[in-house]
């Protein structure tokens, strides 16, 4: 890591895209917790100790998170496009709008107030390849063949979440395989996280905060009553409009969940059982955008969201005095999702 962000400070003089850019880059890969990867990364950028620690908790909960509202490898893009039934590619490109959202979002209210720090260049100006790869090549095989096994594997019979598992499985065995063979000295001091308590820490607490994700969304009874269908027939039965039960449903799924994933599973059966039999393409993209950035936004804001919680850990801040740093973007993209979701039912 040490390495990369040298190299990364040689090329660039943008201090702020290296703190927001370096989290993204872990973003594309799904993992329950995996902002814990990316702090130690934007840590080490802020070598000066400019920023305070609650700002370092929202750069790198905040960015590794804009790529999800499209990004196919995260499980709760590959469920949304299930019950919406929209056309993949239809999908992608009502989605991705939200990312610029986030990222403008990310930059005004976190960014901005960053000074822009001038890195020294390297004596002869040119690119360092074994540095800069040091850490982010690893990453990138990761990537890429947990893409790319998510593409060949359902071809021979493997599908759904067990195809995206065993990839990702294959891709971290080869990425491991490719550190340790340039670092080979390193292997038995990393055996040492096995023994710290703070490993521990973490699992136990996705463990717990799955569990109780999973209880959110668990069948009842026999008929396959949820909290959520309850949550549903009371918001019905109080009056509230349906508009407002799309946006509500999913966000309450999300907060209570911790999880994209857990906000689209919960609610999005729900959310499409009120639109009747064949609903319209405007309708059903209108909905698709409103209730996935409604459920997104708030998982983000769930006290029990794991990347926030490892996050918080990492940098030793009590959670809820970082809500302050990342409500003004989460506003901006609630905002954006009420625009485009008018947009797409008035023209598609």
């Amino acid at each position: 890591m040490e390495r990369t962000v040298v190299a990364l400070k040689s090329w660039l003089n943008n201090k702020k895209m290296l703190l927001a850019g370096l989290p993204a880059l872990v973003g594309l890969l799904p993992m329950p917790g995996g902002a814990i990867f990316s702090a130690p990364l934007v840590a080490s950028i802020d070598g000066s100790g400019e920023l305070d620690a609650r700002q370092k908790v929202a750069i790198n909960y905040w960015f590794r998170h804009i790529w999800e509202f499209w990004w196919p490898l995260y499980p709760a893009v590959i469920l949304a496009i299930r019950y919406s039934e929209l056309p993949t590619a239809i999908f992608l490109l009502i989605q991705l709008p939200f990312t610029f959202a986030a990222a403008i979002g990310g930059y005004f209210f976190i960014l901005k107030k960053v000074k822009r720090e001038n890195f020294r260049h390297s004596e002869d100006g040119k690119p360092e390849p074994a540095a800069f790869l040091s850490a982010l090549g690893p990453i990138a095989i990761l990537v890429f063949i947990s893409v790319l096994g998510s593409t060949v594997l359902p071809k021979i019979g493997l599908t759904g979440t067990l195809s995206s598992l065993l990839s990702m499985f294959i891709g971290l065995i080869i990425a491991i395989a490719a550190v340790f063979c340039r670092n080979r000295s390193a292997w038995i001091p990393s055996l040492t996280m096995l023994k710290k308590r703070d490993t521990w820490d973490i699992v136990i607490l996705i463990i717990s905060i799955l569990a109780f994700s999973a209880t959110i969304r668990a069948p009842l009874d026999v008929a396959g009553t949820t909290l959520v269908t309850i949550m549903r027939d009371e918001f019905i039965n109080a009056g509230i409009p349906l508009i407002a039960v799309i946006m509500l449903i999913p966000f309450l799924s999300g907060l209570g969940t911790g999880v994209p994933f857990g906000a689209v599973s919960a609610s999005f059966p729900v959310v499409f059982a009120l639109l009747g039999q064949n609903p319209t393409l405007a309708v059903t993209a209108a909905t698709t955008a409103l209730a996935f950035t409604f459920g997104f936004m708030g998982a983000m804001l769930s006290p029990i969201h794991v990347c926030f919680v490892v996050t918080c850990g990492y940098f030793k801040t009590p959670l809820f005095e970082n809500y302050h740093y990342i409500i003004g973007p989460i506003v901006i993209v609630l905002i954006t999702s009420l625009i485009l979701s008018g947009l797409y039912y008035t023209f598609m």
